[in-house]
Order: structure tokens, then sequence, then C-alpha cells
């Protein structure tokens, strides 16, 4: 079920580029920070050159993240070598098919989302876009949580052998970040939870 129109605000929209080889399970370990303030989500987190692979030969790659601003759900993960604004937009048409539109959507000023393409989808389907401002990454705290927490739980531990392990991974850590883990800042219920709630 999902919750009511009044409810569901909108959706965040985050790239989030190679990996990182830090071991741990959502945690952040001692003496490390997050970026510096200023900094984009859209910069490479490592990859090939920074001794921190994401694929067994060297290559990185690339996740489009897509979360719920009610519930902080995720809803979408795409996993590839290249993400083009043609995949994005159409990875946010399945996820609008399937959880109907958002009023708004919020993203970083990264290429892909300032471009004339992206707001004229926007416009025929009947969604706002909403940039955070230049050097804000605070604005975009869901997101950069997330991603962290997806950097750490499994990016910084697992080398793949083709994208497609890598899509596979995501999809399924997807599943359980929504449905069996428990989030601290709803509570300690899950993200499921916290939807089925809303109903």
């Amino acid at each position: 079920m999902l919750p009511a129109p009044a409810q569901r605000e909108g959706l965040w929209l985050e790239p989030q580029a190679g990996v990182s080889q830090v071991p741990g399970a959502g945690v952040e370990p001692a003496g490390q920070t997050e970026e510096a303030a200023g900094t984009r989500a859209t910069r490479a987190f490592g990859g090939a050159g920074d001794d921190q692979p994401g694929m067994v030969d060297g290559r990185s790659f690339r996740l489009f993240n897509v979360l719920d601003d009610f519930n902080r759900e995720g809803l979408g993960m795409e996993v590839d070598l290249s993400l083009p604004l043609a995949r994005v937009m159409r990875s946010l048409e399945q996820i609008i098919q399937w959880r109907g539109k958002p009023r708004v959507i919020r993203c970083d000023n990264c290429p892909e989302y300032i471009s004339g393409a992206l707001l004229t989808w926007a416009e025929r389907e009947g969604t706002r876009i909403e940039h955070i401002q230049p050097g804000k990454p605070q604005q975009n705290a869901y997101v950069e949580r997330y991603n962290r927490t997806v950097r750490y739980a499994w990016l910084a531990t697992t080398l793949f052998d083709t994208i497609e392990q890598g899509q596979d991974k995501a999809t399924r850590w997807l599943w359980t970040y929504n449905h069996a883990r428990p989030n601290m800042a709803l509570g300690g219920i899950t993200l499921a939870m916290k939807l089925a709630m809303a109903a």
C-alpha cells in the first residue's frame, strides 16, 4: 500500500560513482569522515586508479539511487559502467508506473540533472524538479547518508565479475534495506513498516 498523495512529497535522486574498499556493515569506521563540505555526491568515491576497484578487472561502476522523501525508502538502484540521462529517465518512468508520480524530484546539480531534457521530461510528467544549492550537500542529507550506508554495507566489501552481478547484489540489498533493516531515524521500524503505517 502507498501513502496518501499528500504524504508523498517527492523523491531524491542521486548518482554515485565508484566504490570504497573500507570494510563494514553500514557503520563508518573510526577515523573516517564524510566528504568535505562543498563536494558533490557525483564525485567518485573510488575506482580504477584509486586502488579501490568495483569490479575484478579494475573498472569502477556507477550507481543511480532513488529515495522516497516520505519514508526514506529506496525505490531504485541502477548499476552500470555509465548511466546516461536516457537511462535515468527510463528508471524514473518505471518507478512512477510502480509508485505513482511524486510532486517533486529533488536532485543535485550534476550535468544529467540540470539538462533541458530532464526538465522537459519532468514537465511532461507533471512533476517539478528542485535542485539543491551548489555546495550544500546537507540539503541532500538523506541521500548522502544513504550513499554512505550503501558504501559501507556492501560496495566496500564486494568485487564483481560482471555488471549483472553488481545489479543483482544491489537489488537484493535494496530489498533487505527496505524490509528487514530497522531505521533508527524512524524509531527502529523498517521502511516498509513506516509505509504500511501511513496507508
